[in-house]
């Protein structure tokens, strides 16, 4: 476990916490890295992003929005069945 006290920066209308390197290997994080914040009961909570999940996610989305209409009437036929 490594632990460290960091201050919350503002940068613009953001703000951020800097992670030391040690923090950084120990949650195996890099620079660019998506990951989701939440927080839990006062704790904030720092997970990693699949990047296999993320990428078929936006690649389903891709689809989604191409073929909109193709899907709305595949869905309707669906219903008649």
């Amino acid at each position: 476990m490594v632990t460290t006290t960091n201050k919350i920066k503002k940068i613009g209308n953001g703000h951020f916490i800097p992670l030391s390197a040690p923090t950084m290997d120990a949650l195996q994080l890099r620079a660019g890295q998506q990951v989701t914040l939440s927080t839990d009961d006062g704790t904030l909570v720092v997970r990693t992003v699949d990047d296999d999940y993320a990428k078929t996610r936006e690649a389903a989305a891709k689809v989604t929005q191409r073929y909109r209409r193709t899907l709305v009437k595949l869905g309707r036929e669906g219903d008649a069945a």
